[in-house]
């Protein structure tokens, strides 16, 4: 099928289910999480060279995550009218422009800046993927496929502080940003070869008419009850990311390196649950799958926060109870996000971009809630975010998404 575009002609193409596929999709979806997670070894090293406390370091994340949120309403739109490919590229440029503000960055403000441009670049990533993939796939497979992209999607956060870690040791924070936009040239490359316009009818909805369509999306009754449990589950894991390098390295003196080598131990746990939610797809449903995902997520947040509530304050402990925490967040965010997106297939984009924003707005106020109690709570800070977020989580799939009969 082919339509005009207002970037020329295009044709629309299904994507086919093959690991190039699902690489491609999961490297979208994660130039975010790749910029947002590359960077947190240098936290307490951005404090310091700028001159500001750890907090208002850790707010660079939050600020990231926060236009991240935001921009998602405006690309899922846009992706539906104008085609998913070309407002990714326009996305990618723009990313692109901001991790260039970022590394040249003389600054606290000039960070902040570039993070907000960065973030919203970034946003386009996610939402052309999920939607690209809410336009080629179906049912069971669709569950599959986003349970396959959410395995190869757990690699980035677990093994990008590492690099993070070796960098900011070797070459100082700002050469973390030479390597994101080093990815971030290498995705527009790629994506320029090999991502097909899977759109297939555009939409033109005016602005009006989209917030009124935003509002529908989030009254359908099993749409935001499972965005609304992904978006908390995913504060949990920000507040991590935000909090932990203060405590880490900060509190118990191990080095940016070894930190960096601690993700990995923890993602193996997303890879666990993405391994699982793939074996049993076809049968399970949704909602059982959600519920089993976010009770072992409440589980490792308890795990987490009980030690150092009594004194005990381990980095290993912290790693093994974060494997828990991670092994259901890998059965949780396939089954909920299929489980939502699977209700809008003629507004893929706008059903994404909703989907994206509660959850990168979850993660804002995760971020921004370990940094805001840093100052109060000191190392229990994010144990105590984690397991107050990972609760409601856990409310919202209990007793919000209805029964699938």
């Amino acid at each position: 099928m082919s339509f005009d575009h207002p970037f020329g002609q295009f044709h629309r193409r299904k994507l086919v289910a093959t690991t190039s596929t699902i690489l491609l999709l999961a490297g979208m979806a994660a130039v975010g999480q790749f910029a947002s997670n590359i960077y947190t070894p240098s936290l307490p090293s951005v404090a310091h060279d700028l001159g500001v406390s750890h907090g208002a370091s850790q707010a660079t994340l939050a600020v990231f995550l926060c236009a991240f949120a935001i921009m998602q309403l405006v690309i899922g739109p846009l992706s539906d009218r104008y085609g998913r490919k070309p407002i990714l590229m326009i996305g990618l440029t723009v990313f692109l422009a901001g991790t260039f503000l970022c590394s040249t960055a003389v600054d606290y403000s000039n960070l902040l800046f570039g993070r907000i441009v960065q973030g919203s670049g970034a946003a386009a990533g996610i939402v052309v993927s999920r939607a690209t993939t809410r336009d080629s796939f179906e049912g069971v497979e669709l569950a599959r496929v986003l349970g396959a992209v959410t395995i190869a999607f757990a690699l980035v956060p677990g093994l990008t502080p590492l690099i993070g870690g070796v960098v900011e040791q070797v070459l100082g924070w700002r050469a973390t940003f030479w390597i994101t936009g080093a990815l971030g040239l290498a995705l527009v490359v790629i994506v320029m070869r090999s991502l097909p316009e899977t759109l297939a009818t555009r939409r033109h909805v005016a602005p009006r008419s989209e917030v009124a369509e935003y509002a529908a999306i989030l009254r359908d009754p099993v749409f935001w009850p499972n965005a609304l449990a992904v978006a908390c589950a995913f504060a949990s894991m920000s507040a991590f990311f935000s909090g932990a390098p203060a405590v880490l390295i900060g509190t118990l003196g191990i080095s940016p390196v070894e930190f960096g080598l601690y993700p990995p131990i923890v993602v193996s746990g997303f890879v666990i649950g993405g391994i699982i939610t793939r074996k049993v797809a076809a049968t399970a449903e949704p909602r059982s799958m959600s519920l089993v995902g976010v009770s072992i997520m409440l589980a490792g947040a308890v795990l987490l926060f009980a030690p150092p509530a009594f004194g005990m304050l381990n980095k290993f402990l912290i790693n093994g109870a974060m494997v828990v925490h991670v092994t259901g967040l890998g059965i949780l965010l396939p089954a909920s996000i299929a489980a939502a997106l699977q209700r809008f297939p003629q507004k893929a984009g706008a059903a994404a971009a909703m989907q994206g924003f509660l959850q990168m707005s979850g993660g804002a106020l995760g971020a921004a809630s370990a940094a805001g109690f840093a100052s109060v709570l000191a190392d229990l800070s994010f144990p105590t975010v984690m397991l107050c977020t990972t609760i409601l989580s856990w409310l919202a799939a209990v007793r919000l998404i209805p029964n699938e009969h």
